[in-house]
């Protein structure tokens, strides 16, 4: 996969496809690997791009405070090096945080927004589970942040029915993440907080969120629909905080390529 030198860092990133610019963000501790379920689908459609942000996959992970706000302008980075003028922008978790930044930051660059199981700051609830994370990383290493997260992203029933293959997804998370890349991320998760100005985003925006889901739970999402003037919010049922389990992917995908059909 190629790089591309942004910032101090160089930047991992995948694409397929070709027409107008689709731009993937993940969670934290994902790699831009979270999306092969969904790539081929969308590169149907749109130039398809997804990347490793920083401290994550095989980007650079330099060893310094991270923020939602240089995730951001990493992001702005690669819209210059791939001379990107406008893109759809698909953000998951903290991802979707780093997507509403950067709307915020550069909102002539986007034309429409997706946002999935995420976040517009930490309450008082979700300071707490991060703050749980943080210390797991501390305490155990990525190991056991990796076992607190999984209670976190998936229902209980999909965690014992796919033992097996959270297992081997442990064992390839622990090669590629650093704990302490992992550190500087919640802690940008901790110090992000727009929920007094994603009001002035005026894009088309899709927000989706699972039923279950614990880790931003829904009040979260309708907290970012009510800002959002003209917003759609869509909630899956049968699932967690990760929409992208194997089971949900065709609804998922349905779901966001319907909604890019529109706009």
């Amino acid at each position: 996969m190629p790089k591309i030198a942004v910032n101090d860092i160089d930047v991992n990133y995948r694409q397929e496809g070709a027409g107008f610019p689709l731009i993937l963000i993940h969670g934290l501790s994902d790699d831009s690997t979270l999306w092969t379920p969904l790539m081929p689908e969308f590169s149907k459609h749109c130039w398809t791009i997804a990347l490793d942000i920083r401290g994550h996959g095989h980007s650079g992970k330099p060893d310094m405070p991270y923020s939602i706000q240089l995730f951001s302008e990493d992001l702005w980075g690669l819209f210059k090096s791939l001379e990107i003028s406008q893109a759809h922008l698909l953000g998951f978790s903290m991802g979707g945080a780093i997507a509403q930044q950067f709307t915020l930051d550069h909102p002539e660059k986007i034309r429409s927004l997706i946002l999935l199981s995420t976040f517009s700051h930490s309450d008082p609830d979700l300071r707490d589970t991060f703050k749980k994370l943080r210390n797991s990383v501390a305490r155990g290493g990525f190991q056991a942040f990796f076992d607190e997260a999984v209670k976190l992203v998936v229902t209980p029933e999909f965690a014992s029915a796919n033992a097996d293959a959270i297992a081997e997804m442990k064992e390839e998370s622990v090669k590629i993440n650093s704990p302490t890349a992992i550190l500087h991320a919640i802690d940008a998760c901790l110090d992000f907080n727009v929920k007094d100005r994603i009001s002035q985003i005026s894009l088309p925006t899709l927000i989706v969120s699972g039923r279950e889901d614990v880790l931003t739970p829904l009040h979260l999402a309708e907290q970012i629909h009510r800002s959002m003037k003209g917003s759609k919010w869509k909630i899956m049922e049968g699932v967690g905080h990760n929409l992208l389990i194997p089971e949900k992917t065709p609804e998922l995908a349905q779901i966001i390529l319907k909604f890019l059909e529109d706009h």
